[in-house]
C-alpha cells in the first residue's frame, strides 16, 4: 500500500509541470475558404501604331500596343482568392509577458497552385503591455488597413486592386522576402518576409505599427552594376473611436528599382546606383447605425532612380482614390465600389519631353452577400477594371497579362466559410 501511494504521489508531482504548461499555452487552428466561380475576359486593347508623339505614354513601348491580339477571350474559371489555413498560439512566461507565434499557409480549393507551409502571415515574437514585437513574414503596416476595405473577409477579383499598385501589370498583391527583380518590386500591397515588426498597444484610440525588412539581397559591385542594398520600411498610425477609424500609412523601398518595372528605366546599372520608391495613403471608414458603412482610400505613389543617362525615366508618380459603400440589413448585404487612378506625371534625365498620356484607370464593382450563418456567406458580384489607352491595371487574380488599353470585366458567384 505504501509503495502504491508513493507511486501515485510521484505521478501527481510529475504531472504538475505539464498541467501548468498546458494552462500557460494556447493553440488555435483557423482557416478561410472562399472559392469563386466567375466568367471573365479583357477587351478593347489599344490598336498598334501609338507612340508618345501620337498620344501614347513615355513608359510604354510602341510594340506593347497590340489591338485585338492582346485581348484575353472570355472564359470560366474557379479562383481561391485568399483562402488560407493557419495555426497560432501563445505561451505565457509570466503575468504580462508571453511568446506569440503563427504559421499560415495559402490553400487552393480550386487545386491550381501548391503552397508552402508559411506562404502567408507567419511569425514568432513577444507580447506584453508595451505592445508586440515579432520576426517573420507578414503584411506590412501599409497593407494592413487595406484589408478592411472589402465586402468580405478575403480578397476576390471584385476587391480593390487599384491602390497600392501603379498598373503596368504589377501584381495586385505579393508575398516577397525582398527585391526579386520582377514586377512585384513595384507593388505596395505586400506581405513582406525577412522582416521585424513592432505594434504599439492601444492608447486612447491611437495605435501604430512599424516594420523593417532587412537588406538580405545586398549585392557586390561589378563592372556592369553597382552594389545595391535593398531594404524596406513601412509604418502606420491609426485612430479608432466607436464606428469611425482612420489610418495614415507610409512605406519606402530603397534600391528596389521599381521604376525599372514601369518602363523607361534600366534599373540597377552602372549608370543608376540607387532608387527610392514611396507610398503615402489615408484609409478611413465610418459605420452608420442604419447598417451603412462607407470606406475610402486616397493615395500617392512615387518612384525615383538616380539615373545619370539623359533621356532615361528617373521619376514617376500617380495619385489614386477608392470608395466602397456597404448596406447591411439582417443577414443581407449590398455593396458597390468605385476607384480611379490618375495618369500621373513623369520626368526624364536631362529634362527632355515626357508624357503620361492614357495611363489612368478606373475600377468598379456591385454585389450581394447572403449570410447563411455567422461564418458562412454566399455572394455574387459583377466587376471591372477599365484602362485608358496606355494603362495596364489588372484585377486580382488577373485573367492574364493585360495589354495597354484593355479592360477586364467579369461576374461570378462564390461561397465563404471561416473557422
Amino acid at each position: 500500500m505504501k509503495s502504491t501511494s508513493l507511486l501515485f504521489a510521484l505521478a501527481g508531482a510529475c504531472a504538475l509541470p505539464f498541467q501548468a504548461s498546458a494552462q500557460a499555452s494556447e493553440v488555435q487552428i483557423y482557416g478561410t475558404f472562399l472559392p469563386l466561380l466567375d466568367q471573365i475576359k479583357t477587351s478593347g486593347a489599344t490598336a498598334p501604331g501609338l507612340s508618345p508623339a501620337t498620344g501614347g505614354a513615355t513608359q510604354v513601348a510602341a510594340t506593347a500596343y497590340t489591338g485585338d491580339l492582346g485581348n484575353v477571350p472570355g472564359r470560366n474559371r474557379l479562383t481561391s482568392g485568399t483562402s488560407n489555413l493557419g495555426f497560432r498560439g501563445s505561451y505565457r512566461i509570466n503575468g504580462d509577458l508571453k511568446v506569440i507565434w503563427q504559421i499560415e499557409s495559402a490553400i487552393s480549393p480550386d487545386g491550381d497552385a501548391p503552397n508552402s507551409l508559411t506562404s502567408r502571415n507567419s511569425c514568432l515574437g513577444l507580447e506584453g503591455n508595451w505592445g508586440r514585437v515579432f520576426f517573420g513574414n507578414w503584411d506590412t503596416p501599409y497593407k494592413a488597413p487595406l484589408l478592411f476595405v472589402g465586402a468580405l473577409r478575403g480578397l476576390n477579383p471584385f476587391d480593390n486592386a487599384l491602390t497600392a499598385n501603379p498598373g503596368f501589370n504589377v501584381p495586385g498583391t505579393t508575398t516577397q522576402g525582398g527585391r526579386v527583380n520582377t514586377a512585384a518590386d513595384a507593388a505596395f500591397n505586400r506581405r513582406q518576409g525577412n522582416s521585424v515588426q513592432y505594434w504599439t498597444p492601444d492608447m486612447n484610440g491611437f495605435s501604430g505599427r512599424i516594420a523593417y525588412s532587412v537588406n538580405e539581397g545586398k549585392s557586390t559591385a561589378t563592372a556592369a552594376a553597382p552594389s545595391v542594398s535593398p531594404d524596406l520600411w513601412s509604418a502606420s498610425l491609426s485612430y479608432r473611436k466607436g464606428a469611425f477609424n482612420v489610418t495614415y500609412g507610409f512605406e519606402q523601398h530603397n534600391n528596389y528599382f521599381g521604376l525599372a518595372q514601369l518602363g523607361g528605366s534600366a534599373g540597377a546599372t552602372a549608370t543608376n546606383a540607387g532608387s527610392k520608391d514611396a507610398g503615402h495613403e489615408l484609409v478611413a471608414a465610418y459605420a452608420f447605425s442604419t447598417g451603412t458603412k462607407v470606406s475610402a482610400i486616397v493615395e500617392r505613389l512615387t518612384y525615383d532612380t538616380d539615373e545619370t543617362v539623359a533621356g532615361k525615366v528617373d521619376h514617376y508618380e500617380r495619385d489614386a482614390w477608392y470608395l466602397l459603400v456597404q448596406q447591411r440589413w439582417g443577414m443581407n448585404q449590398l455593396f458597390g465600389s468605385y476607384g480611379k487612378a490618375g495618369a500621373g506625371s513623369v520626368t526624364v534625365r536631362g529634362g527632355g519631353p515626357a508624357t503620361t498620356n492614357g495611363l489612368g484607370g478606373t475600377q468598379w464593382s456591385v454585389g450581394y452577400v447572403r449570410s447563411l450563418a455567422k461564418t458562412v456567406d454566399l455572394y455574387a458580384s459583377a466587376y471591372g477594371m477599365n484602362n485608358e489607352r496606355s494603362a495596364s491595371y489588372a484585377l486580382f487574380p488577373p485573367v492574364g497579362k493585360v495589354a495597354p488599353g484593355a479592360s477586364t470585366t467579369g461576374f461570378g458567384v462564390g461561397i465563404l466559410y471561416t473557422f
